[in-house]
């Protein structure tokens, strides 16, 4: 079914990707298109799961989109969890820069503003991140499902070095969602938070790694922040602090 709602986005822009694929080049707009159409699609069909298969009376505040709240408390709430996101990855950066794993300097340009694509990948992978929880949940638990969805989500970034660390980060904003009550604005607003500022301080020459420091110090690439030792453990701890209790209002009872 994704792939019938993708067609009709895919099909016309086809001979643009082959050609950039087989010609080295890019065209950011035939991928940044292909991106937003398939989460476009992917989107429709959890909303007509939830609607149809699930019987949710509104689908969207059940996976954590309430677009009846409030505008301002919505984007101050977006605003307060970009913040956080952008500090998590400064400390694990300031960190490697101590330890010398990393080191700061003076951009010699500014990012392309098309390459913003990878942020909008790992926002929009946080929409099935308030889907998976829910159907895993319904026949394994809640717990389990904070849990396997952690492990998914990990996988979904194809980065061996990179699981421990980003199966621990999904644990941290599964909590913040159940902190929010509910409400996917926050660990949105923090992933995006952490994908620009690496996407910031990488592409834009702020900071590069120390080709002489121990690879699991940092990892080898600012883009992966959680792919070293110093990630990790800040990954750790903030499944530690934030870890979800689920309130009664918001525990997903095992079906019978």
């Amino acid at each position: 079914m994704v792939l019938v709602l993708w067609s009709p986005v895919v099909i016309p822009l086809l001979p643009t990707l082959l050609q950039s694929w087989s010609t080295s080049t890019p065209s950011r707009v035939a991928e940044l298109a292909t991106v937003v159409g398939l989460y476009v699609a992917v989107f429709i069909l959890v909303m007509l799961w939830g609607k149809r298969v699930r019987k949710y009376e509104n689908p969207f505040t059940q996976y954590g989109l309430d677009f009846k709240a409030s505008p301002k408390k919505q984007i101050l709430g977006f605003l307060k969890a970009l913040a956080g996101g952008i500090t998590v990855v400064l400390v694990i950066q300031l960190i490697n820069t101590i330890l010398g794993a990393a080191i700061l300097s003076r951009p010699p340009y500014l990012p392309h503003p098309y390459d913003a694509m990878k942020l909008l990948k790992g926002s929009a992978q946080l929409l099935l991140l308030s889907w998976m929880p829910n159907e895993i949940a319904i026949d394994m638990g809640y717990h389990q499902s904070i849990i396997i969805t952690g492990l998914v989500f990990a996988l979904f970034q194809r980065s061996l070095r990179s699981i421990p660390g980003l199966w621990l980060l999904p644990l941290a904003l599964a909590g913040a969602r159940e902190r929010s009550q509910g409400n996917l604005i926050v660990p949105i607003g923090l992933r995006t938070g952490m994908i620009a500022a690496s996407f910031v301080l990488h592409t834009g020459g702020f900071l590069t790694y120390n080709p002489s420091s121990p690879v699991w110090t940092a990892g080898k690439r600012p883009l992966q922040p959680f792919s070293g030792v110093v990630g990790l453990g800040v990954a750790f701890a903030l499944a530690l602090v934030l870890y979800p209790r689920p309130s009664p209002e918001t525990k997903i009872q095992k079906s019978n």
